[in-house]
């Protein structure tokens, strides 16, 4: 009976899937524009927050998912607490 328990959540787990919204090298900006979505109106009290709307704007507007990946990154980087600071430049 133990094994069974043990097998069966052993399978859920293995099953399950979280997703953050966010990988890598996978040639699209897809990732990086729902990561942004999922922080930016949870960080509004950031320094940098208006600043980084106009950043993902610029993502979106891109021409090549480097660019786009490059926009997105640094619209991120203003609205992620780092050793628990926002970034202010």
């Amino acid at each position: 009976m133990r094994i069974l328990l043990l097998l069966s959540l052993l399978f859920v787990l293995a099953c399950s899937h979280a997703e953050a919204g966010h990988s890598t090298g996978n040639d699209t900006c897809d990732d990086d524009i729902t990561h942004w979505a999922n922080m930016i109106d949870k960080r509004t009290d950031a320094p940098l927050h208006a600043q980084s709307k106009v950043m993902a704007d610029l993502a979106k507007k891109a021409t090549s998912v480097w660019k786009c990946e490059n926009f997105m990154h640094e619209a991120i980087r203003m609205i992620k607490k780092t050793d628990g600071e926002y970034p202010t430049e």
